[in-house]
This record gives structure tokens, C-alpha cells and sequence, in this order.
């Protein structure tokens, strides 16, 4: 395989892993919609709504449609009760999780002996962090609430990766990779913090199985279903109302209405914003 195209599809895997995703994680307006799940990386704010809406397969959503859709997933979720657990929370999106998680699987497992070496398991990781360390001096800033980057030689040109929300989750890459809390994650401390979480989900064997890779997995999964359960939960009783979990969902409704009509024509929901990417568990 081409050096290239090897390096273009970790990157996508990288931003998979790292993002995984998920569309409920982050933004300036978290897109925590019941019906978006975590895992639902990349795709046309359109074709999600009419997959999840469009139960007459008419080519619109109606307002109506929407409703009912929510509050039937909601009471299967909750067995018919009228609240809803963190637990229960995270079971909505666990399945298509570990269909994600095997994909991912599959595809780092480039020998196809369905095990991952720790050079597999840590190629993606090493070409997120090529891909934030802007100007490769071998370091990736952790600083927040702006976005530039303070490098060796002075401040870097300003980068996507740092500062505020969205980017890679670079919240949660540098709580798992900054090892001494300096503000930074070299490339030494990534590779120190790769390899032991690979000895601890492996239990020191030289090789990852599919199972030990879900396992190792989920544990970013459920964090990142704790945070979204948590901006939910607006009055923090440690459950949530069927107008809880519905609410972003309909605020993205009635923003996309441009009519005011109930309705969501394909082009009112193709003028909103792409949802899921790269949005990580931060």
C-alpha cells in the first residue's frame, strides 16, 4: 500500500477513534438529539433526518413525525417509564457502537490475522497527533479558549485543533496523553500512554483481539455518553423527561423551519450544517 493512502485512511480512522462520534458530543450548539446516537461520524444533515423522520418515505419531515418518533424511542428505552437513566441513555447507541467499533477493527487489522499489534493499534493515534502537531515541532498544545497555539519558537499560526470546541477532541486526547500535566503532549508521552492503555486492555499479551479492542473502546463511549446525558439533564436530578432528551432535537426542527409550517422540505434541511465529523469524546 502507498505510504500516502495508508496515511489518508489512519487519518480517517484516527478521526473515528477520536471523534467517534459523534454527532451528540460537541459544538457551539451540542447536537445531543436523541435520534443522532454517537456514532454517526459523517453524513448529510438531510439524509439523517429523512432516514430517522421520514417514516412514509415522502422525501420531508413533519413536525408531527418527528414527535412521535422521539417518544417511541424513548419509552422503548425506558421500558414505559417516564424517565429515562444514564444507563439507559448509552444502551440506546451501544449496538451500532460495536458495529462502528469492529469496522474500525477491521480496518487497522491490515495483516487480516484479526488481532492488532501495538504498532496497528497506535498508527492512528501517531498520525492524529502528526496531523495537530501544526507546525511539527513534536508537541501539540493543550491550551484552551483560544485558538493559537504557543509553540518553542513563539506563537503558532492559528489552528482548528486548539482552543474552544470541535477539532479532534483535543480535551480528551490531552487528558488521556498528557502524562506530566505540563499543557502539552509530546510525542514521547503519546507513545508512553498508547502503550499502556494496549498492556491494560490486552492484560500484557502482545496482541488485541476484537473483543479487548471493543472493550477498550466503550470506555471512551460511555464517558462521552456520561457528558452529552449530562447537558441533557437540565435540572441535574440524574434523569431525563421526555422533553429533555427530545428538546435539541426539536430546537434543530424549528430552527431548520425556515415556513414556520411543520414541515422540513429537503431543501430547508439541506440548508443546515453538516452534523457529526470529527467532534470527539472531550
Amino acid at each position: 500500500m502507498k505510504t500516502s493512502l495508508k496515511i489518508a485512511l489512519l487519518l480517517g480512522i484516527a478521526i473515528a477513534l477520536g471523534g467517534v462520534s459523534a454527532a451528540q458530543m460537541e459544538g457551539p450548539e451540542p447536537p445531543d438529539g436523541p435520534m443522532q446516537g454517537l456514532m454517526h461520524g459523517h453524513g448529510r444533515l438531510a439524509d439523517r433526518l429523512l432516514a430517522e423522520y421520514d417514516t412514509n418515505h415522502e422525501g420531508k419531515v413533519t413536525h408531527d413525525a418527528m414527535n412521535r418518533a422521539i417518544y417511541a424511542r424513548f419509552m422503548a428505552a425506558t421500558h414505559g417509564a417516564q424517565t429515562m437513566n444514564e444507563d439507559q441513555f448509552a444502551a440506546l447507541n451501544l449496538a451500532e457502537f460495536h458495529q462502528h467499533a469492529t469496522e474500525i477493527f477491521r480496518r487497522l487489522d491490515w495483516s487480516g490475522r484479526g488481532k492488532l499489534s501495538l504498532e496497528d493499534y497506535a498508527a492512528p493515534q501517531r498520525v492524529r497527533f502528526m496531523s495537530m502537531d501544526r507546525d511539527g515541532n513534536g508537541a501539540v498544545s493543550c491550551g484552551r479558549g483560544n485558538n493559537s497555539e504557543v509553540g518553542n519558537n513563539g506563537p503558532r499560526r492559528k489552528s482548528r485543533y486548539a482552543g474552544g470546541r470541535g477539532g479532534y477532541g483535543l480535551a480528551a486526547f490531552c487528558a488521556a496523553n498528557d502524562l506530566n500535566q505540563d499543557g502539552k503532549v509530546t510525542r514521547g508521552e503519546l507513545d508512553t500512554a498508547v502503550a499502556k492503555r494496549f498492556t491494560l486492555a490486552t492484560h500484557g499479551a502482545a496482541a488485541m483481539s476484537l473483543e479487548q479492542f471493543i472493550a477498550d473502546q466503550e470506555q471512551d463511549f460511555r464517558a462521552a455518553a456520561a457528558r452529552a446525558f449530562k447537558r441533557l439533564d437540565k435540572n441535574r436530578d440524574g434523569k431525563l423527561t421526555l422533553a429533555e432528551f427530545a428538546a435539541p432535537e426539536l430546537k434543530l426542527f424549528a430552527r431548520l423551519d425556515k415556513k414556520h409550517d411543520g414541515v422540513l422540505t429537503p431543501d430547508e434541511m439541506k440548508s443546515g450544517r453538516r452534523y457529526g465529523g470529527a467532534r470527539g469524546y472531550n
